[in-house]
């Protein structure tokens, strides 16, 4: 009952001692691609500098993005935002859903502002999307569908998104731009250095720009 003390007793039966594997450089060779211990233990501190500069990158982007927003004024259609509130409820079923409808609301908004932003950008830097650019992207995106590249590809075509995903791949790089020429420094003032983030993020699956709008 609710507010009343009660006794439970546990009886444990057994505790069974999992015995680990020494960290030698047998251990390396099971675990790894590499043969020794101290190879292995090098190359985890660079994936963890290379996790830690990538979190700072995402940061950074984010900053940038919500500053620039502060200092361009970008008019956006209250129709256009409706009407893409509405299809995202819709899917979900949660039409009716007010609190929800303001969230959403919102994060559309701010979605067709980056978009319109970093269009502008790419017009004006006269930015180009590759062939490699672009299937690079496409496979990757491929992967997040959980489908055959192949099979991806010929599914956008007939459904005419290729135009959709050369816009991404040229808004992603105009935000590279845009972050590569900005001076970032952490909390304690350091600067940081995205060289690697900017390297791996035009390719990357985090849609920070914003979806594409039809």
């Amino acid at each position: 009952m609710a507010g009343e003390e009660a006794e439970v007793t546990v009886k444990v039966n057994a505790v069974k001692e999992r015995e680990l594997p020494e960290a030698n450089d047998d251990f390396a060779k099971l675990a790894s691609q590499f043969d020794t211990l101290k190879e292995l233990k090098d190359d985890i501190e660079v994936q963890i500098a290379k996790s830690k500069s990538y979190s700072q990158g995402i940061q950074a982007r984010d900053l940038l993005t919500e500053e620039l927003l502060k200092i361009v004024d970008v008019p956006v259609s209250k129709e256009m935002i409706e009407s893409d509130v509405n299809r995202h409820l819709e899917g979900e079923g949660r039409l009716q859903d007010d609190k929800h409808r303001a969230e959403v609301t919102l994060e559309s908004e701010k979605s067709f502002k980056v978009q319109m932003l970093l269009d502008a950008i790419v017009d004006a830097e006269g930015i180009k999307v590759g062939e490699q650019e672009l299937m690079q992207y496409l496979m990757l995106s491929s992967q997040n569908y959980g489908m055959d590249p192949n099979q991806f590809v010929e599914t956008i075509s007939k459904n005419g998104q290729v135009p959709a995903f050369v816009g991404e791949v040229a808004r992603r790089k105009a935000l590279s731009i845009v972050l590569s020429e900005a001076i970032v420094t952490d909390k304690a003032k350091n600067p940081v250095d995205l060289g690697e983030f900017l390297k791996g993020d035009n390719s990357s699956q985090d849609s920070h720009a914003g979806h594409d709008h039809d």
